[in-house]
């Protein structure tokens, strides 16, 4: 074959592969656009030993509502409620959809008074078009809980006399993400209430500046809804059809240049 015959093929299987393999790379299934599900939260942990744990939650084993302490209007407490109220359907890309609530009956206390907690929620997904497509993904909140004086120096801009503060110590686990097919799903979750505490907030409650949490009113039923939306982006991975197509292409590639320099 002579040179600029070779440089002519060469030169068309360098332009022709990669198109073929990009090509061949872009095909991909569509994600999944519309899911059932369930959730179920429990305490898992909590301290110290006074505070008590009770309305276990059937799925987890673990209690639901937590109290401590004394006081004219009974206890404190902490409440979380898993139960669905609207029809449980989530949509990729579409509207945050609601989940679990947390509900602190803030009462003024003397006692034992709760530290910290252990917040687990338990979410499965199923697909709607294939219900043999599940995903289940386990989280646990950590939380640090200040309990403030009713003593009306707060140390932070409150708006009741004091508000007490929750600190959630693992706020990565607001997003969590796993993969199906060609897709990875991102889970991103939130709350009207829930995000960065002042400075002076995070000081009284013991945590850095920056830290994450709510605060929530003395002698009042203080209740954070939780909500969350799903969203898909595709994974570019070569098929094996297009790997091979360009392996052969370019071992032809460079067969040929060796018999051109023995024929030279």
């Amino acid at each position: 074959m002579a040179w600029t015959s070779f440089k002519r093929v060469s030169t068309a299987l360098i332009v022709s592969l990669p198109v073929a393999f990009l090509g061949a790379a872009g095909a991909s299934a569509a994600p999944i656009t519309e899911w059932t599900y369930t959730i179920d939260s429990a305490f898992t942990a909590f301290s110290p030993a006074g505070v008590t744990g009770s309305n276990p939650n059937a799925e987890l084993g673990a209690p639901t509502t937590l109290e401590w302490g004394t006081g004219g209007g009974g206890p404190s407490s902490l409440v979380v409620d898993s139960t669905v109220t609207s029809p449980p359907v989530l949509t990729t890309g579409g509207p945050a959809v609601l989940g679990a609530s947390v509900t602190h009956n803030n009462n003024p206390i003397s006692g034992t008074t709760l530290t910290s907690a252990t917040l687990s929620t338990q979410l499965v997904l199923t697909a709607s078009s294939d219900p043999t497509i599940t995903r289940t993904l386990m989280s646990d909140f950590e939380i640090e809980f200040r309990e403030t004086p009713n003593d009306g120096d707060c140390g932070f801009d409150s708006v009741s006399n004091c508000d007490d503060i929750f600190i959630l110590l693992n706020p990565e686990v607001l997003v969590e993400e796993f993969i199906i097919d060609e897709f990875i799903y991102t889970i991103t979750l939130d709350a009207v209430g829930l995000g960065p505490l002042s400075d002076a907030a995070c000081a009284e409650a013991g945590q850095p500046s920056g830290c994450v949490g709510f605060t929530t009113q003395e002698s009042q039923a203080n209740n954070l809804q939780t909500r969350f939306s799903i969203t898909a982006r595709e994974i570019r991975i070569p098929e094996p059809a297009s790997l091979a197509l360009l392996g052969f292409g370019l071992l032809g590639m460079g067969i040929a240049v060796r018999r051109r320099r023995k024929v030279a």
